[in-house]
């Protein structure tokens, strides 16, 4: 039987038809394989993951893999997104197997839930050549399985350093060497395929504040920036951005749409506009957010969804793909204008369909002549079949979101979604929860989701300086590290009270996304500054600490982190202000990375005081003596 259809992760209710006889991760599965004496067969995915739907269709709905399957192994099926504990411990595993990783995620357990066996996706008969030879040895030579997956095991197992983060590469070392990768003629720092990796950029921007905007650094991120934003990686009719370019150039992306990934491209176009001014900046940051809102926002809560998947009817691309006649079809007579300027040409990109790009055109980004035309093809493109959309939310994601809205001048939203976690995705102890699906929290969140919420706290009161946010960030900054401390002041991935996994893992590299290490080290150095406490300042610097001889061998592994540092070596600057003042708010426009401000009620005229680093200054009472005071970023 499939025990599937009584979840509520879409991506496990995708799998719940299949003759396989699946079950959710849990307790059940590994005592059945126990009492049967069968291994485990472990896939992880998720619903906008294309190959987790290639191998489905080749393998998980052929009848013959299900035999071979429900006759010999207990099979698990689990959602990465809603349990990414689990996915990570096997992930380290799949990599110190087979030297790589990805998804799906297909890994051999014996039933102490220990992998003898870890790998991605299979064609079938490569599947059903593994799954015959693991039986046979399961049943003949069972001591070689168990001696593989007791160093499996252990080689997954991570550990924290006991540096004190000298180990670590300075800021403008670490620029420096993610320069050397800077890909000149189209921006980004690798080939093909290239990622976004947001945070990168911001790392340099931070690495390069004090520089002027046409300095060598700042170039290169406007240059990635504005590629990305002209090439195929953005969608030029929705708004938004896909997950990643399949080629150097940024035109043809892998289609699905994260909510992570747009949340940290917001971040990052509307603090470039901050330090340059850039009206495109602005305008990609207003597009991208209208898309969330449009398209990812749950009306009932206020949360926002997972993910939009890269296919569509079995085709990928095809919901964001046009030939000539299809335009016709929408524009009529504007059609080869609009075909000319964005690039959609007999032949196509991917096969024989193009995706809308203005890599090759020398017009304005948010050229004002085509703005009804964008808006006309948009039009046309809604009637046909949309793309999956998972309707889980996720703490981590809806915490990167709420930052991002909030600190791009939505605030409302931000509130709003901040609100309904607050309220409806705890348990009764107070214990944050990782998913909202069908109705229902669930699944003990991990250190990102708590990393990554308070990171939108701290935005939201930055946006609206309301003490309630700041309050509860606080109360789960504490909550945090009582519930992921391990050794040397390292936090682990995984809550203590989380006990069905072979090793706690720490997960501490920068992927697409910030780790949740990195995040906890910055948002404790900024509430050391906004609540005036030392502790979380010893426990960021510590925590720095305790990954420094892993990122100092790899320091692009960890960008965010040596952010973190940074932020914590420069000392932040705060300002305290008593009396609502305008003007002083004005003055502390521009780009300002590390100022951190809090609003006090106080008797009198309106005052603003001033700390840098170690150091406070007496107050002033003019916003010009304000701006003068903090020139610096």
């Amino acid at each position: 039987m499939n025990l599937l259809i009584h979840e509520s992760s879409p991506y496990l209710l995708q799998h719940a038809r299949n003759p396989i006889h699946w079950q959710p991760w849990g307790d059940a599965a590994f005592a059945q394989a126990a009492r049967e004496d069968k291994p485990v067969f472990l896939s992880i995915g998720y619903s906008s993951c294309h190959w987790c739907h290639v191998m489905e269709r080749e393998s998980f709905e052929d009848q013959g893999v299900a035999n071979l399957l429900n006759e010999n192994y207990v099979s698990v099926k689990v959602d990465r997104e809603e349990r990414p504990d689990v996915d990570h411990f096997y992930m380290q595993a799949c990599q110190r197997f087979s030297g790589g990783g990805g998804w799906p995620l297909t890994a051999l357990l014996a039933p102490d839930r220990r992998p003898f066996f870890a790998g991605t996706y299979y064609p079938k008969e490569a599947l059903i050549s593994l799954l015959l030879r693991a039986h046979k040895l399961w049943q003949g030579a069972r001591a070689k399985l168990v001696e593989a997956a007791a160093q499996l095991s252990a080689g997954a197992a991570e550990r924290f350093s006991s540096g004190d983060g000298s180990a670590l590469p300075s800021g403008e070392d670490a620029a420096e060497l993610l320069m050397s990768l800077f890909d000149p003629a189209n921006g980004g720092f690798s080939g093909a395929p290239k990622f976004p990796s947001p945070h990168n950029l911001l790392f340099l921007m931070r690495a390069a504040r004090d520089e002027a905007p046409d300095s060598e650094i700042w170039q290169a991120v406007t240059k990635t920036l504005c590629s990305m934003a002209r090439g195929g990686l953005r969608d030029h009719l929705g708004g938004g951005f896909c997950r990643y370019s399949t080629d150097e150039r940024w035109l043809l992306p892998h289609f699905e749409k994260m909510l992570y990934d747009n949340a940290l491209l917001m971040m990052a176009y509307a603090e470039h506009h901050r330090k340059t001014g850039d009206p495109n900046s602005a305008e990609t940051v207003r597009e991208t957010a209208g898309y969330v809102l449009r398209e990812m926002a749950d009306p009932h809560t206020g949360l926002f969804f997972t993910a939009q998947d890269a296919d569509t009817e079995g085709v990928e691309g095809l919901f964001y793909t046009f030939t000539p006649r299809e335009v016709r079809a929408a524009l009529g007579g504007d059609a080869a204008r609009f075909c000319e300027a964005f690039g959609i040409r007999p032949g196509g990109h991917l096969e024989g369909r193009s995706v809308p790009n203005l890599l090759q055109s020398g017009l304005p980004l948010f050229d004002p002549a085509f703005t009804a035309l964008r808006k006309r093809l948009f039009e046309y493109r809604v009637k046909r079949p949309a793309p999956f959309r998972d309707e889980k939310a996720l703490l981590s994601s809806n915490g990167l979101m709420v930052a991002a809205l909030a600190g791009a001048g939505y605030r409302a939203a931000a509130a709003r979604a901040a609100r309904f976690i607050l309220d409806h995705m705890r348990a009764e102890d107070g214990r944050l929860l990782a998913v909202w699906a069908e109705g229902r929290a669930g699944q003990a969140a991990t250190l990102d989701g708590y990393a990554y919420f308070i990171w939108g706290l701290i935005e939201l009161h930055q946006a609206d300086f309301d003490a309630s946010w700041l309050e509860e960030a606080e109360a789960l900054a504490d909550a945090a590290l009582a519930l992921f401390g391990g050794e040397n002041g390292g936090l682990y991935f995984t809550g203590r009270d989380v006990t069905d996994l072979p090793a706690r893992g720490i997960n501490a590299w920068d992927g697409a996304v910030p780790s949740g290490q990195s995040v906890m080290a910055m948002t404790l150095a900024r509430l050391s500054h906004l609540l005036g406490r030392g502790d979380f300042e010893l426990r960021a610097r510590r925590l720095v600490g305790s990954l420094a001889a892993e990122a100092g061998q790899n320091p692009l592994g960890f960008t965010w982190l040596l952010a973190a540092r940074e932020y914590l070596e420069h000392g932040g600057t705060h300002v305290t202000f008593t009396g609502q003042s305008d003007e002083f708010l004005r003055a502390l426009g521009g780009y300002r990375p590390y100022l951190t401000v809090r609003m006090e009620e106080k008797e009198g005229p309106a005052a603003a005081y001033v700390c840098t680093g170690k150091v406070c200054f007496p107050p002033v009472h003019t916003a010009r003596e304000l701006g003068e005071m903090i020139k610096k970023p």
